[in-house]
C-alpha cells in the first residue's frame, strides 16, 4: 500500500504534465504519489494530486488508484460552487453541513475497485466575465478526454467511466453526458481527439439546463418565473446572469450569437435516448417560489423536468425531488457501483 511517496514512469504522449513531475531525458515523465488526504483504513490504493491536464493552474485533478492488476473503473466527481468558486479538494471533507459524507464515499468506491478523481476547471468571475460559462465546461471536458488519454497509464478502463458531482459540477456532468459525442479525431493536440461519453452520471441540487431562459418557458412556467422579476428580488444576479453568458448588456441575451451559445449548453434540449442512465436527487422542500440563488439553482423542479425529458426519450433515470422518492430507493453511490459493474 502506497502511504508515501512514491514514482511511476510514465509515457509522454501529451503536452501536458504534473505540476509537481519532472521529464526525464528519455521522454518519461516521474509522476510522484503523496500521501491521501482522507483516511484510507488499509484500503491498498494510491493518490496522486495536482496532475495537470491544461495550461491554466486551474487545470489539474486528483486521483486515487486502488491497486489492480487489471484496468479499473472510474468515477470523476466535479466540485460545485456556482462555477464562481469551489476546489478539488471539497471532496475530502464532509459538504453540506457533514450531511454529505463524501471521504467515506471515497472508501466505499475503493473497495470495491473502482478509482476517483477530483478536477479543479476556471471559474468565472462573478461581473465582467468575457468568456462564459462555456469555458468551465471545456475544461471539465478536457480533464476527461486527459483521463482517458492516459488511461493505460492510470489502470483505468476508458469505456468505465462515470461522472458526479453537485450544482455547477452537477450541471457540468449533465453537459457532458448529453452532448454528442464531442471527440475531435482530427486535432492536432491528441487530447481533444479522445471520446467523451460517459456510462453514466449521478448528481446533486443540479441545474436542468444552462440556458437560462428554460427557467421561465419550461422549469418554472408553473410559477410564472421571469427573470427580468427575479432580478428585482435579487439584484446581485444580474451580473452574475451577464457573466454567465460573456455579455455586457442584457439586450444581448437575445442576440443571434448568445442564442447559439446557449443552444450549445441547452443539457435539455440534448437529452437523446442513446445518453447514458442519469441518478439525480434535489431534495429541497417545500417547493416554492424561487426567491433567492439557492433556491433558483436548486429548486426540485430542476430535477422534476430532468425526469419528465429523460422518460419522454426513452432514457433511464433514478430521480429523487422534494417529496418525490425513485421507487427504486437506489442511493448515489450504489447506483454509481452497479453502473460500473454493467457489462
Amino acid at each position: 500500500m502506497y502511504k508515501y511517496a512514491c514514482i511511476l514512469l510514465i509515457a509522454c504522449l501529451l503536452q501536458s504534465c504534473s505540476k509537481d513531475s519532472e521529464v526525464n531525458d528519455d521522454n518519461t515523465i516521474i509522476l510522484e504519489f503523496s500521501p491521501s488526504p482522507i483516511a484510507l483504513n488499509e484500503i491498498d490504493a494510491s493518490f496522486a494530486n495536482d496532475i495537470a491536464y491544461g495550461p491554466d493552474e486551474r487545470n489539474t485533478f486528483d486521483i486515487f488508484m486502488p491497486t489492480s492488476d487489471e484496468p479499473t473503473a472510474l468515477v470523476i466527481y466535479i466540485h460545485g460552487g456556482g462555477f464562481l468558486g469551489g476546489e478539488k479538494e471539497n471532496a475530502y471533507e464532509p459538504l453540506w453541513n457533514d450531511s454529505w459524507d463524501v471521504p467515506s464515499e471515497i472508501r466505499i468506491l475503493l473497495s470495491q475497485n473502482i478509482a476517483f478523481a477530483s478536477i479543479n476547471y476556471r471559474l468565472l468571475a462573478f461581473e465582467g466575465d468575457q468568456e462564459g460559462v462555456l469555458k468551465s465546461l471545456n475544461d471539465s471536458k478536457r480533464c476527461l478526454q486527459y483521463i482517458r488519454t492516459i488511461s493505460n497509464v492510470l489502470n483505468i478502463d476508458s469505456n468505465n467511466i462515470v461522472l458526479c458531482g453537485s450544482s455547477a459540477g452537477a450541471g457540468t456532468s449533465q453537459w457532458l453526458a448529453f452532448s454528442d459525442d464531442m471527440a475531435d479525431p482530427d486535432n492536432e493536440d491528441p487530447v481533444l481527439r479522445a471520446s467523451t461519453r460517459v456510462k453514466a452520471i449521478a448528481v446533486k441540487a443540479t441545474q436542468a439546463s444552462y440556458d437560462l431562459l428554460r427557467y421561465e418557458t419550461d422549469i418554472f412556467l408553473e410559477y410564472d418565473f421571469s427573470w427580468l422579476s427575479y432580478f428585482q428580488i435579487d439584484p446581485s444576479m444580474k451580473a452574475r446572469f451577464m457573466s454567465f453568458y460573456g455579455i455586457n448588456e442584457l439586450y444581448e441575451f437575445n442576440s443571434d450569437d448568445i442564442t447559439s451559445y446557449r443552444q450549445k449548453i441547452d443539457m435539455l434540449a440534448m437529452l437523446s435516448e442513446d445518453d447514458p442512465e442519469f441518478w439525480v436527487s434535489n431534495p429541497q422542500s417545500p417547493t416554492v417560489m424561487p426567491t433567492q440563488s439557492n433556491i433558483l439553482n436548486h429548486h426540485g423542479f430542476h430535477a422534476r423536468i430532468l425526469k419528465q425529458f429523460g422518460d419522454n426519450v426513452g432514457v433511464p433515470n433514478v430521480v429523487y425531488y422534494a417529496d418525490y422518492d425513485d421507487p427504486t430507493g437506489e442511493g448515489f453511490v450504489e447506483f454509481m457501483i452497479r453502473k460500473t459493474q454493467e457489462d
